[in-house]
């Protein structure tokens, strides 16, 4: 009886849960602009949110000032060949930018858009972060590595691997993504093995391992480093204190608990693709491959709101979102998705 309850039960959820993601919120943005004309692969805000670098396909990457809706540089690795930017990234203090083409990377200055250095690498690069000052840069690469390079005595300093322990695999796993602390202390990586793994870079030594249930696809260190974000593919987004290593929230507004013998049920997890943070730090934004972007509280994680961003064309179902952050000031969100459009989204809190 109690079982027959149960099912009847998680299939009016389901069913409830159906209807919820049918009839999400699709909103209308504030502003809207066109980034990219045939859709782009990374996108990156700058640490002051005055600047968005879009890698554009088959075009070189470009700098746009948010608000004025224009191009302040566009970049290409190679002079005279605009190839597909497959990555972005910025330096804590928002002084250097990095655009990637597959196993390319060149670092500019934001002052005047200038080049200050090519580096070459000899495998596929699939995520990078840059240190504060840009004089360092942490590698995911296709060969199953993650590599701390040092820019400027140009050499690795370290490499650190994800092992198969975790999921009884006899080699190594990929490692699909990185961070850096904003003090530039510590780096995250995440990987094929279900695990999130943070690393004192000073030392090379892994502190600290978070297990997930499903490949590790996005990590991120908060700006004050107090806690980290890791997310799982169709698993869950989670917080971990990053001095004692603690879960403080699990990201979910869905209708079942977190802990319920239901919630690895697909239609109850999600991908989260994007995250920002608000300046004072009480607010996390997310984004989604399935249009979705919410804002939550970072306390405790507790959900604030949810919305749809609209398609670029209806007849497109996908729309990927590639990187979200707060304005400003405060008051509103930006979002950058893969099919080129950069909307500008009203902050709803109480």
């Amino acid at each position: 009886m109690s079982v027959s309850f149960s099912l009847k039960r998680l299939i009016k959820l389901i069913v409830v849960s159906s209807l919820l993601v049918a009839c999400t919120n699709e909103r209308a943005a504030i502003t809207e602009w066109q980034h990219s004309q045939l859709g782009s692969y990374a996108a990156a805000f700058s640490p002051d949110r005055r600047y968005v670098l879009v890698g554009d396909t088959d075009l070189p990457a470009k700098l746009w000032d948010i608000e004025a809706g224009k191009i302040k540089y566009a970049w290409q690795n190679k002079a005279g060949e605009a190839g597909t930017t497959t990555d972005v990234a910025f330096s804590h203090d928002g002084k250097v930018a990095a655009t990637c083409e597959s196993q390319t990377i060149v670092l500019w200055n934001m002052a005047d858009g200038e080049p200050m250095v090519r580096l070459e690498f000899p495998a596929t690069v699939k995520d990078m972060a840059l240190s504060p000052q840009g004089d360092y840069v942490l590698l995911a690469l296709q060969d199953r590595k993650a590599v701390y390079f040092d820019v400027i005595a140009n050499r690795v300093k370290y490499i650190f691997e994800h092992d198969g322990k975790a999921v009884n695999a006899p080699i190594n796993q990929l490692i699909n993504t990185v961070a850096i602390s904003p003090d530039g202390s510590s780096g995250l990586t995440g990987g094929d093995d279900n695990t999130a793994r943070l690393w004192d870079l000073e030392t090379g030594e892994q502190v600290q391992q978070w297990q997930h249930g499903n490949d590790v696809s996005l990590v991120s260190f908060d700006p004050l480093g107090g806690f980290v974000i890791t997310a799982a593919g169709n698993d869950q987004t989670r917080l971990w204190n990053l001095k004692t290593g603690d879960q403080i929230a699990v990201l979910n507004n869905s209708p079942i608990p977190i802990d319920s013998s239901w919630s690895d049920f697909p239609i109850f997890q999600t991908t989260t693709s994007a995250i920002g943070y608000s300046a004072d730090n009480q607010f996390i934004v997310t984004g989604h491959p399935n249009r979705q972007i919410c804002t939550w509280q970072a306390q405790d994680g507790s959900p604030v709101d949810c919305w749809q961003a609209p398609r670029r064309q209806p007849l497109k179902p996908g729309v990927v979102l590639q990187a979200v952050t707060f304005s400003p000031d405060g008051k509103a969100i930006y979002s950058e998705s893969g099919n080129g459009l950069a909307q500008k989204w009203q902050f709803q809190h109480d």
